[in-house]
């Protein structure tokens, strides 16, 4: 039986770990067979290792992937991927396997492997590490230093392309990080760096529409060049896209940010948070110098409590993006896939 196996391979694991020491020796020591023994079975059934096996793979496969044997690096890349789920648990420096899988994408040339393995590892692992996975694309979105030049540009424009890519495959996983992800993408439109501004424009503004549409909890205001964006920790940031920095930070929901849109003339904003079941109407305050003084700062002047007969969702997978939130002259729209459900008159 599959357990039998895996309580074999264990214990040869053991025995061979007893004889090399506690460092991983990738998969080309005496515990290499073990490994893949395990890790095979473990990436198609998470449950058949236990805790301190997993833990001993995963090391393994991570010290494998920077194998100079080239089976070996293909044969933990793979593994990896197929069995992310269950080894990123046990990982002890995951940013550090997210550089590593990012480096062997972008330079695949380099190790002997094609783009689809390398983009198939790298799609597999991040949106089980979604908050490190941002972090690697913005240090390689900000390798463009003040420098602009092919390789550079190059380079930080496949960033933003991957986080795109990602995002449009996974949105549920990236929520988390959404935040995160407009500031990276924001930081490469820094009017401080025209020319890298200027290089990357078209595909940053093309990434900030993208996470809009897939995204209830963003919006941007054309005219005052305003985009907000909803946190889980709930929170509500608004960012200024002229000068690529934050704005305002709005406090008071008590939930997830489920839903944010702005009022016509962009100084406005509503909210709604389903896990709290409330809907926020606040007022972000003006531009310029005095805006900040402006006794209208993100100053909350409407809530509203949704029915909770409202907040039911088909779909309990998909509930995070189901909601929207929209304005009428004289009310606050909330909707349900797509379809309008409560409405809520303003001041």
């Amino acid at each position: 039986t599959r357990q039998a196996i895996v309580t074999e391979w264990t214990a040869k694991l053991n025995e061979r770990a007893a004889v090399v020491g506690p460092a991983p020796a990738g998969l080309a020591g005496p515990e290499g067979p073990a490994v893949i023994v395990l890790a095979v079975i473990g990436s198609h059934f998470v449950d058949s290792l236990n805790t301190a096996t997993a833990a001993r793979v995963a090391k393994a496969l991570v010290a494998a992937l920077s194998s100079a044997i080239l089976l070996h690096s293909k044969a933990a890349s793979h593994l990896l991927a197929r069995g992310a789920a269950l080894w990123c648990r046990h990982l002890t420096d995951p940013l550090a396997l997210l550089r590593t899988l990012y480096t062997r994408y972008w330079r695949w040339q380099d190790f002997g492997t094609t783009m689809q393995e390398a983009e198939f590892a790298l799609r597999s692992v991040a949106p089980i590490l979604p908050s490190e996975f941002v972090e690697v694309i913005g240090e390689e979105a900000s390798r463009h230093s003040q420098l602009v030049c092919h390789v550079r540009s190059e380079r930080s424009v496949t960033a933003i392309r991957v986080l795109v890519a990602m995002i449009k495959r996974h949105p549920l996983p990236m929520l988390p990080a959404l935040p995160r992800a407009v500031e990276v993408v924001l930081s490469t439109l820094d009017p401080a760096h025209p020319l890298v501004r200027q290089a990357l424009m078209q595909h940053s503004t093309a990434a900030l529409k993208e996470i809009v549409r897939r995204f209830p909890q963003a919006t941007f205001h054309q005219e005052t060049q305003r985009f907000a964006v909803g946190t889980v920790d709930a929170l509500v940031v608004i960012f200024d896209v002229r000068t690529a920095t934050k704005w305002r930070v709005l406090e008071g929901h008590e939930g997830a940010i489920s839903a944010v849109t702005f009022d016509g003339a962009g100084q406005r904003l509503a909210t709604f948070s389903a896990a709290e079941g409330r809907v926020r109407f606040w007022e972000t305050g003006h531009s310029g110098p005095f805006g900040l003084f402006s006794s209208k700062v993100g100053r909350c002047v409407q809530q509203f409590t949704v029915p909770h007969a409202e907040l039911r969702v088909a779909d309990k997978a998909g509930a995070a993006l189901a909601f929207g939130i929209l304005f009428t002259p004289n009310a606050i729209v909330l909707t349900r896939d797509s379809v309008p459900i409560c409405e809520f008159p303003i001041k």
